[in-house]
């Protein structure tokens, strides 16, 4: 046996911070994530620089920016010459695997993902993107299509947990690298109805300052210079009423009330199968030499700051503040961290350097190995905000202005390229209500945070002009995506229960 740890990654998409009972939310039922945090390493200041899906993506499998791994907004495909993760895992002598969404392969969804662009990934269960989480396709390593009506994260457990199982009875010692990415807590509000029942609307705590009909109107009036994302109607949300509310009307508190509680059951049933996985390790008698990672890639407005529910793409603390839970029995002793981490661009890093291996220089991540040890209390100093232009040509789905800025423990800074347009002074305000940018008495200290925001932008290669072509390779709209998945893939899809 060897000597390196085995690595598991737990991915829910669009979880945000809060809503886990180890991170003081009240009502919220997380048994098994509070174990993980009680038995290992919780990051109470763990952010995602670019927070939304593909971007972070990326980041995770090379440590590099947006403008470093060229994935600079959703839906294209990622570059396939530079050093991933996977590859330098199995380089080193690990088998992996992964399971469920992929969304690093363009426009194809839910489409199939080759061998030549899993990016060294050599066991490969799932499809490039999509959220049918009760109809979903999914494809095997050889691209043979399946068809599942089971509720997709239940099954991509399964399938994960075989892996585990494979890899750990192997006769040829090596340790595993395995990485499994759930669709929800993402909209559609889709899940069992013991999962949508499960929480009382009127039980559910709101974000502070949620409701805010006004300023709901005011950012919907101006979402082109604020932004990313159209009107949330339907899409967002899985009730009959949503489809007649006219665009740009505010949502009301019984509806932001109605989407927490059912997001809330969806992560207790990601919590739930994040159980049976551990349960699986202990079982396997491989708890303590197996490396545990909860991460997400963004979290969910859920109404604050004038944003709907489902909105992501912003700086505020509700889409930036993410998950970040790492148990390593053998080595790691459990402890709650206020280091502040960049989530997705310092993984890699940070996995290659305590699993011993060479890490490639063309990486911008931190490793933060030096915590999870307990020599060390802090990690960086910022996480440097970052979201591209990305206009579909109707300004629907995408921002079409480009923002960067500044997080640190004390302040938030956000700008466009012809003005500031946030400051939050994050101990005085810790939800982000009292915006200080138009403040005189802070102009000195703007001016200090453009000096470093310029000067990280030339070290990384960063243009405020950088976007990308829209659209991307063989993109599928919603529409088409249904009509080609009915017509197309379900037919000569395995069906399986």
């Amino acid at each position: 046996m060897t000597d390196r740890p085995n690595v598991l990654i737990i991915y829910p998409d669009q979880m945000r911070y809060d809503a886990m009972g180890c991170a003081d939310n009240p009502v919220i039922k997380t048994p098994h994530i509070n174990r993980l945090s009680s038995e290992g390493v919780h990051f109470s200041e763990g952010y995602t620089s670019y927070p939304i899906c593909c971007p972070f993506r990326a980041s995770m499998l090379t440590g590099k920016y947006a403008q470093g791994h060229g994935m600079v907004q959703n839906h294209f495909p990622l570059r396939g010459d530079q050093t991933f993760l996977a590859e330098c895992m199995a380089d080193a002598g690990y088998r992996t695997g992964y399971v469920g969404k992929w969304h690093l392969e363009g426009g194809p969804k839910p489409g199939f993902v080759p061998p030549d662009r899993r990016f060294g990934f050599e066991h490969f269960v799932g499809f490039n993107r999509g959220h049918d989480y009760f109809s979903s396709i999914y494809f095997d390593d050889e691209g043979q299509a399946y068809h599942s009506t089971r509720y997709e994260p239940d099954y991509q457990t399964d399938q994960f947990m075989e892996f585990i199982d494979g890899a750990a009875k192997a006769d040829d010692g090596k340790p595993f690298f395995g990485y499994v990415s759930y669709g929800p807590p993402h909209f559609p509000m889709n899940m069992p109805d013991h999962y949508r029942h499960l929480y009382d609307p009127n039980e559910v705590p709101l974000p502070v300052g949620v409701p805010n009909p006004e300023l709901q109107r005011s950012f919907q009036k101006l979402r082109s210079e604020v932004y990313c994302g159209g009107d949330p109607r339907s899409r967002f949300h899985s009730h009959a009423a949503y489809d007649t509310k006219p665009p740009g009307e505010p949502e009301t508190e019984a509806e932001i009330r109605q989407f927490i509680a059912e997001y809330y059951g969806m992560i207790t049933n990601i919590d739930g199968n994040i159980g049976r996985i551990l349960n699986q390790l202990d079982a396997l008698g491989i708890a303590d030499n197996t490396m545990v990672v909860l991460v997400s890639d963004h979290g969910d407005m859920l109404g604050q700051n004038g944003h709907y529910c489902g909105i992501k793409c912003q700086a505020f603390r509700g889409a930036m503040h993410v998950p970040l839970i790492v148990r390593y029995p053998d080595r790691f002793k459990p402890q709650r961290t206020e280091a502040l981490v960049d989530v997705g661009v310092d993984m890699m890093p940070t996995l290659l350097d305590l699993c011993g291996i060479d890490a490639p220089e063309e990486m911008d991540g931190e490793s933060y190995l030096k915590v999870l040890d307990g020599q060390a209390t802090e990690a960086r100093d910022e996480i440097m905000y970052q979201v591209f232009t990305q206009d579909d040509g109707q300004q629907t789905e995408f921002s079409p202005y480009a923002q960067r800025g500044i997080r640190t423990k004390d302040w938030l800074y956000v700008r466009h390229k012809d003005r500031r347009v946030m400051l939050y002074d994050e101990r005085a305000d810790y939800h982000e209500q009292n915006n200080l940018v138009d403040d005189p008495a802070y102009a000195s200290m703007m001016d200090e945070f453009d000096a470093r925001l310029t000067a990280h932008m030339e070290a990384t290669g960063d243009d405020w002009d950088m976007a990308a072509d829209y659209p991307p390779p063989d993109f599928l709209t919603h529409a088409e995506a249904k009509e080609y998945l009915e017509n197309v893939l379900v037919p000569n899809a395995i069906h399986v229960t």
